[in-house]
């Protein structure tokens, strides 16, 4: 068993949808983005420098790691990303959680993959099908090289988002 945090590692500032700093001359929203890759994400968005920080819903050129065991959602990812494509521009840089700086364009890319990955499983499990069945049918293959490589599988990809639609 894990011991409490002592006060001092508690946060000082704390929100429940989003709060807005300014500092040194920026702009930064924070936002919320509830059951995401877990239940506890946020954006950062540094207005002014047209930055925005994704955390571990993004990672660029990797299929990502859904936690549904802390309440992370497939589906929540589709909803955050298409919350920070509101927030940007075509000009805006995209720091992922895990990959190399991106950009608008790539991150719109893996948020319409994810998307139809979804659609496809949400499908697959409507008419009957179980996870085996659905793995079976390769929904994610024109991804699979070489998002589905370096580390998450295909098989991992669309288990979390079956057991998402399934819970």
């Amino acid at each position: 068993q894990t011991a409490p945090s002592p006060p001092a590692a508690l946060p000082v500032v704390t929100f429940d949808d989003g709060v807005t700093f300014h500092w040194n001359g920026e702009t930064i929203q924070v936002v919320h983005v509830a059951n995401a890759h877990t239940d506890g994400d946020a954006i950062i968005y540094f207005k002014n420098a047209n930055v925005i920080h994704m955390g571990d819903i993004y990672f660029n050129r990797l299929y990502p790691f859904v936690d549904v065991s802390t309440g992370g959602s497939f589906r929540g990812i589709v909803q955050a990303a298409d919350r920070a494509l509101s927030m940007i521009n075509s000009e805006t840089k995209v720091i992922p959680g895990h990959g190399p700086l991106s950009n608008h364009a790539e991150f719109k890319s893996y948020r319409d993959m994810l998307a139809t990955i979804l659609e496809r499983v949400e499908k697959a499990v409507a008419d009957g099908k179980d996870l085996e069945e659905i793995r079976e049918l390769k929904l994610t293959e024109e991804w699979d090289d070489p998002w589905g490589k370096p580390w998450i599988t295909p098989e991992q990809l669309v288990e979390f988002a079956y057991r998402d639609l399934t819970r």
